[in-house]
């Protein structure tokens, strides 16, 4: 029967977690999420985008408008790009903490490990309320250890916030619709307004997916709800038949709607995001492909993308299949069993798992119908995963166990090490397999492999607790697993992020900052032929520089503001140098000068004639 019945109270004093299971979980999210946390440059595409739209609002004190720190090429030369592509809300958490720790990657990264450790936080206690303190206890570590959160975790993207607001929303839709179906209307407000606010923070981290998502969670939920099914009852007259459906799916959706209290709700969410997005529209300006922020923001970042238009990222339909199980080891093989265990019907669980299959697998299900597919576009539903494992978990921890459960923990423990196995396999021979002049990192290579051989060690040993019988054995496997989780992130952090310092990400890095004395002069720096775009530079960088990447250099050069002969730095790869620029230089009689070198990077200085003077050389020598 359904839980949420009318004049029915389904409450009861919640299973709060112990103090020591509250410091084991917020000592564990501090090894994951915060441990060197700032010891790794900024990272590219995103989170050096996300950065530097931060940096400058901090610097300029502009807290409508995200702006890229580099220039327009034949506009004023203080006219800056406007980055029209994410809402605002990621910049305003990112300029507030640069405004209080400084201009350095930790502060930059501060806010979003602050918010995957409340997430953690969020899920085992809602996980303890609902099934249990174990079962909240091991949500809380199941969803902290999977990879996919430990590395949205550790860099400066929306993933992070919109997984928290998303989890609020489903919760506090949730609760609103418990309190409704019992009479306690003062309750249901609350719930129904906590809603609407964490959907308004939706809507300004992530757009209109924010508040597009959680109703279709809701209706495929209610109309699961309606749905009863009953076995062998009889009408009366010693007749029975075996099967009997009731369908009450818009008395369902009616019950949803109302327990949201939309009127208000719908109101409240305006009065909190139309202001920016009518400012931002009112402020103008055109980004780097000369699009108003209608065209880039409404048009090609939620019409586009919501048409199939973002072909970059196409993948096949199953897809999340495979990214679930890499991004969600080591728990992703205990999933199926978890998934298909309900509560009995006349169970108060019965109905929050069932809230919580629904969660997960509309999300899943979603992205796996469209055509765009990257891991973290199903982040939202690893905290519904996280919970159904706890609870699964906690059930098959104890101590008197079916040969069932046994059977699917052993089975589980086979699917992650074979995993783990197969990801090892992949990294020893994937740099064998990649074109001769593609870039490889010998050291950051070698240590990955390394890294993968102590996790696989760790699963191993795991593996070999679950094939042991007793509850016991299968304990010690799951702090095993959790455990390898932890001191894999701790060691590759403090392995790995130095090489990406010195090898990866710091030549180009420093090349940036290099030019930072140039600048101070007045010599106009250009980003020539940086593919893919490297925008972290422009975090580093002490000065707003041009970027080209599309038109050979001096015929984009004709466009370029210097009004007189004068000296121009240009930072580049050293590839793009000796095939690009040394040919078109040597056309044109033009001497580059290197003014630094590092790791396949360069800085070149090059006397520029007058404007008019480039336009003859380039139409001579077409």
């Amino acid at each position: 029967m359904p839980l949420l019945e009318k004049n029915k109270s389904i409450q009861k004093p919640p299973d709060k977690l112990s103090i020591m299971a509250w410091s084991i979980l917020i000592l564990v999210c501090l090894g994951l999420f915060f441990f060197k946390l700032g010891s790794a440059p900024i990272f590219d595409l995103d989170e050096g985008l996300y950065a530097t739209c931060s940096r400058v609002m901090s610097d300029s004190n502009n807290w409508i408008t995200p702006f890229l720190n580099s220039m327009v090429p034949g506009k004023h030369p203080l006219v800056k790009v406007p980055f029209f592509e994410k809402p605002i809300f990621i910049y305003w958490i990112g300029a507030a903490s640069i405004r209080l720790f400084g201009t350095n990657p930790w502060a930059v990264r501060f806010p979003v490990a602050i918010i995957s450790l409340v997430t953690t936080l969020l899920i085992a206690q809602t996980g303890s309320r609902w099934f249990g303190a174990r079962a909240g206890f091991l949500a809380g570590l199941v969803y902290a250890t999977s990879p996919l959160t430990i590395l949205d975790a550790r860099q400066f993207t929306t993933d992070c916030p919109v997984t928290l607001f998303f989890t609020l929303q489903m919760l506090s839709f949730f609760y609103a619709l418990e309190a409704y179906m019992v009479g306690n209307y003062s309750r249901m407000r609350w719930m129904a307004i906590g809603f609407w606010l964490t959907s308004a923070l939706a809507i300004l981290t992530k757009g209109a997916v924010g508040l597009i998502l959680p109703p279709i969670a809701f209706g495929v939920y209610l109309l699961v709800r309606s749905l009863h099914i009953k076995l062998g009852n009889s009408n009366g007259n010693g007749s029975a038949f075996l099967f009997a459906i009731k369908l009450r799916p818009l008395k369902s959706l009616r019950e949803g709607c109302v327990a949201l209290w939309p009127l208000a709700g719908i109101l409240l969410c305006l009065i909190i995001t139309v202001p920016w997005h009518y400012l931002i529209w009112k402020a103008g300006g055109r980004d780097e492909l000369g699009l108003t922020w209608v065209q880039e923001y409404i048009i090609r970042q939620h019409i586009g993308r919501f048409r199939g238009l973002d072909k970059v990222h196409d993948a096949p339909f199953f897809t999340y299949f495979i990214y679930f199980a890499v991004f969600f080891l080591p728990w992703a093989g205990f999933a199926p069993a978890a998934f298909r265990t309900y509560a009995k019907s006349s169970d108060r669980n019965w109905e929050h798992e069932k809230y919580l299959q629904c969660w997960f697998w509309t999300i899943f299900v979603c992205f796996s119908i469209a055509a765009a597919k990257l891991p973290t576009y199903i982040a939202p539903a690893f905290p519904a995963a996280a919970i159904l494992l706890g609870r699964w978990l906690d059930t098959a921890l104890s101590v008197n166990i079916s040969k069932e459960v046994a059977r699917s923990l052993k089975k589980g423990a086979e699917f992650t090490l074979g995993t783990s196995l197969f990801l090892l396999v992949a990294v020893i021979i994937a740099p064998h397999l990649v074109p001769k002049n593609a870039p490889l990192y010998p050291n950051l290579v070698t240590n990955l492999q390394f890294l993968l051989v102590f996790m696989n060690a760790g699963i191993v040993i795991g593996y070999i607790f679950f094939r042991n019988k007793g509850n016991a054995a299968h304990l010690k496997g799951v702090a095993v697993f959790a455990s390898t989780l932890l001191f894999s992130t701790i060691i590759g952090c403090a392995v790995m992020y130095p090489i990406l310092g010195r090898d990866v990400l710091g030549p180009y890095q420093l090349m940036a900052k290099d030019a930072d004395s140039d600048a101070k002069q007045g010599i106009p720096i250009v980003y020539y032929h940086i593919i893919p775009r490297r925008p972290s530079m422009n975090f580093y960088s002490n000065y707003s520089p041009y970027e080209n990447k599309n038109v050979t250099l001096y015929r984009w050069m004709r466009a370029f503001p210097v009004p007189s002969p004068g000296p121009v730095d240009i930072v580049t790869s050293m590839h793009t140098y000796r095939m690009d620029v040394i040919p078109r230089s040597d056309k044109l009689g033009i001497k580059p000068e290197i003014l630094d070198e590092k790791g396949g990077w360069v800085l070149l200085r090059v006397n520029i004639p007058a404007t008019q003077k480039i336009h003859e050389m380039v139409q001579s020598n077409s």
